[in-house]
Formats: structure tokens, C-alpha cells, sequence
């Protein structure tokens, strides 16, 4: 365990070049949760870090964080289609996702707490006020609050919902399940489309389906209307859109996204959890 008292000591080796002790430091912070935020920020360290010793340590750091995403990963033994509608079994890995393409040293608060922020937000914005999956979809997109991050799509932190949460950029998928877990907060009927290529929302508006395009400033897809009017689509996209995405099949394209992130990192390690996460998830269709 790093203690407050330990880390700034810690902190002076990281430009030691000494193989012995850059050893002794990959043991010592391999055997930490993998994130030193709260000790940073409490003895006034982050803010002097250089960029440099920044991504060293969390270079250092990124072992014990993936041991945590390991040992706390728990989906049921029936894989993805025992998950069912189990929410807070969703948000739960969600959030050892955030954790995992965390730092390890900026400080924020955890997932339930900033979902937490945004609900009670949009709240304060309507009181007084029925309120609806619509309209905190033009809050959330179309108002600009959150949007698509097209200049860095393939950005490892699109996938981190508190990353998402707090610049306001992101994935299809990850601005999706935003708007899903905000407007769970809210009772709100927000669900998901597992659209090929491009994840989608889906709502209810004036008793018609609509898809949500979370990535492009939340924009209005008739669901119907596409099933009648574009025939070229594909079969895979036909039943996307007709059928219902379950939260076991969302944290599966969830685990798909950040595949890329574990090949380019080009570290074993990371590229034998990536098999195992999916290994929890396909678990039911192997029988």
C-alpha cells in the first residue's frame, strides 16, 4: 500500500535511471489500487508534476489498475444474456471501465456521483416542468453540452464515462449510455440500438420510436421510417433497429470499442485481459 507519507518519495526516483530502482518502483506501485489521486491532491503534489513524470506514473500505475478491472469484473456465469436488465450490474462495470482508462492521479469523482451531478443538473433546468426522454435529450446534445468527439474518435478516453461526463466529448456508445444512465436516474425510457458501426439511443416520442444519434448533437431518426424508405440497409441493421439491445450486449460493444486500446498498447498483459473480459460475456453462447 502507498501511503501519503511514501509517495512523495516515491515520486523523487521517477527520473532515477538506476534499473534497480525503476524495478523497485514497477513492484511498488504494481501492488497499489493503481490510483494515488486522493494522496496526490492531499499533499499538493499533482500540480507539480511535469507531463513527463505525469505519464510515467501512470505508465507505472496502469498494472494495479488492470489487476482491480480483473479481480472486480463480475458478470454472471450465463455471460452477457444473464445480465438481463440488471442496471446497477451495468453501471458497475461501466465504472471499472472509467477506472481502468483512468490516470491514476487527476482526482474526480467516481461514476454514480457525476451521473449523479448531470440528473440533478437537468433537474434544477426543469422544475416545475413535466419532463421527458426528448427533452433531456435536446439538453444533453443538442444544446451543445455533449457531443461527438470527431477530431479524436478512436481516444482511448471515449470510453471512460467520467472522461465523457466531465470534457464533454465521447463515442457513440459510451454518449449513449450517458443519456441511458441519466435518464435511469430520472425514470425516463431510454434504451439502447445496436446499430452496426454507429451505436444509437432509442426513445419514445409522441408514441413513435425514435433513434438517437448521441454523436451527432443528439439528432431525431425515425425508426420506421427507415425500416420503410431504406431498403439497401442490411438485415444486421434492420433487426438492430427493430430489436432491443439488452446491457449485456452494451457492455459487450462497450469491451469491442476498447479492444482497439489494448492492441495499439501493445502490452501483453492488457491484450490477454482483453480476451478474458470477453471470455465472461460469451460465456452463454458457447453452450
Amino acid at each position: 500500500m502507498i501511503t501519503e507519507k511514501k509517495l512523495p518519495h516515491l515520486i523523487k526516483l521517477l527520473d532515477d535511471k538506476e534499473p534497480a530502482t525503476q524495478e523497485a518502483l514497477k513492484l511498488e506501485f504494481a501492488a497499489s489500487s493503481g490510483d494515488v489521486s486522493n494522496e496526490l491532491t492531499a499533499l499538493g503534489i499533482s500540480l507539480d508534476l511535469s507531463s513527463q513524470d505525469k505519464a510515467k506514473l501512470t505508465s507505472l500505475l496502469l498494472p494495479a489498475r488492470r489487476k482491480t478491472l480483473m479481480n472486480e469484473w463480475q458478470i454472471p456465469a450465463g455471460g452477457r444474456s444473464a445480465m438481463a436488465e440488471d442496471w446497477d450490474s451495468f453501471e458497475y462495470h461501466l465504472r471499472l471501465i472509467s477506472d481502468y482508462l483512468h490516470d491514476g492521479i487527476s482526482l474526480r469523482p467516481p461514476l454514480s456521483d457525476v451521473l449523479d451531478l448531470i440528473a440533478d443538473d437537468f433537474s434544477n433546468n426543469h422544475k416545475n416542468a413535466p419532463i421527458s426522454a426528448n427533452q433531456l435529450r435536446l439538453w444533453m446534445f443538442n444544446d451543445g453540452k455533449f457531443s461527438g468527439n470527431q477530431q479524436d474518435y478512436y481516444l482511448p478516453q471515449n470510453s471512460d464515462l467520467c472522461w465523457v461526463a466531465d470534457s464533454g466529448f465521447g463515442n457513440p456508445i459510451s454518449l449513449a449510455a450517458l443519456y441511458m444512465l441519466v435518464g435511469r436516474r430520472l425514470d425516463l425510457e431510454i434504451s439502447g440500438c445496436n446499430y452496426p458501426g454507429h451505436f444509437l439511443a432509442r426513445i419514445y416520442s409522441d408514441n413513435e420510436m425514435q433513434l438517437v444519434d448521441c454523436f451527432h448533437k443528439g439528432r431525431l431518426i425515425p425508426a420506421q421510417k427507415v425500416l420503410a424508405e431504406h431498403k439497401e440497409i442490411s438485415i444486421n441493421a434492420k433487426v438492430a433497429i427493430a430489436g432491443h439491445a439488452s446491457l449485456g450486449d452494451i457492455l459487450w460493444r462497450f469491451l469491442k470499442n476498447i479492444e482497439h486500446v489494448f492492441k495499439q498498447s501493445k502490452d501483453p498483459a492488457s491484450c490477454e485481459a482483453d480476451i478474458k473480459l470477453f471470455a465472461t460475456l460469451t460465456k452463454s453462447l458457447d453452450r
